[in-house]
């Protein structure tokens, strides 16, 4: 048995240990209608890069303190710490971030208008839950999007759904400036994605669940848009050279869908991406399925990025995963091969 073997077995021992059988959160009532819940989300990761330098790591993937309820009927409210990628080898230090913070308000029946620090709805990945994900992580190879903080922004969002089969999200953003090269005199951004459900109704909760574990089935088709003009500056010297302005586009069409054959339960996700802004030229796209009986869950993905340079990568992902308490306790194994190096990686989530 090699280190690497060793390493892996015995931190999906720890993790198992560790990762106690969760409940439901607590949640806390107050007059008017107001109440508050908490939850924990708590996903470790063992990986093992072929001819890496740092070739294994043990670390924390996302560590969220999840804060959600309602001052009022109509008036909800959502908070979101992480720490991301704490004991990582690349990472600088343990920090914690304030990743989501809005208010909802409902405007009329099921049309909603979300303020604050946002996913941006760009498409089916970009909106899917951290805890709900098909694989063990996001496929975030094909995501290309400029100017964000992990993939949200600020601003305002209009959302809902019309007659059980429409459903959108739309919003004006500020397009995020730390750690990006935005430029300051950037128009507005816009951001959208329209929904239609084939089959089963149109989803209207804050983030998609890429795995739903069962239930009725569905089909979703959906396409977006992210555009800002003069996003970003390039060849900045200084103020008397800040060289030129670069606008930011994006387009996609996607699917998920959740589907019984043979007495399996499947499901697909799915996304074609065309991205033009200063971090990306090119189009990227995937395709995600998984079978799943009982608790037992075998998935498979395969996932292209071409730049307009011509350069082109595609990978393979195979994984084996296993719910104990659906996606309050799951265990998982993957195995990416392509033009990236070969990489093995376990994962634990708890959810409480």
């Amino acid at each position: 048995m090699t280190r690497t073997d060793l390493l892996l077995r015995a931190a999906l021992v720890v993790l198992t240990v560790t990762a106690v059988p969760a409940l439901a959160g607590p949640r806390w009532d107050f007059d008017d209608g107001g109440n508050l819940q908490f939850g924990l989300l708590g996903q470790f990761h063992a990986v093992t890069v072929a001819d890496a330098a740092a070739d294994h790591d043990v670390y924390l993937r996302r560590g969220r303190l999840i804060f959600s309820g309602q001052i009022a009927d109509g008036v909800k409210v959502f908070a979101e710490t992480d720490n991301d990628n704490a004991g990582h080898s690349a990472a600088s230090g343990v920090a914690t971030d304030l990743q989501d913070l809005f208010v909802d308000l409902r405007l009329h029946g099921d049309h909603w208008l979300e303020v604050g620090l946002i996913l941006l709805p760009l498409s089916f990945e970009s909106t899917s839950s951290a805890a709900s994900l098909l694989g063990l992580d996001y496929n975030a190879e094909v995501i290309k999007l400029a100017n964000t903080f992990v993939w949200r922004d600020q601003g305002l969002m209009l959302h809902g759904a019309s007659g059980g089969k429409f459903a959108y999200r739309a919003g004006v953003f500020d397009g995020y400036e730390v750690g990006t090269t935005k430029n300051p005199e950037a128009a507005p951004r816009f951001t959208g994605h329209l929904e239609y459900a084939v089959v089963g109704d149109a989803p209207t909760a804050w983030f998609h669940g890429q795995e739903r574990l069962g239930g009725d089935p569905y089909l979703l088709l959906g396409t977006g848009i992210d555009y800002q003009r003069r996003a970003n500056r390039a060849g900045y010297v200084s103020a008397a050279d800040p060289g030129w302005t670069i606008d930011s586009r994006a387009f996609v069409l996607d699917l998920q869908s959740g589907f019984v054959v043979g007495g399996l339960f499947g499901t697909l996700n799915a996304g074609w991406y065309d991205w033009d802004n200063i971090n990306f030229h090119g189009s990227t796209w995937f395709v995600e399925s998984g079978l799943r009986r009982d608790r037992v869950q075998a998935t498979g993905k395969f996932a292209v990025v071409d730049h307009d340079s011509g350069v082109q990568t595609s990978n393979v992902t195979a994984g084996l995963h296993y719910y104990r308490l659906k996606h309050k306790l799951r265990y998982g194994l993957e195995f990416s091969t392509g033009d990236s190096p070969n990489q093995l990686l376990a994962g634990v989530q708890f959810l409480l």
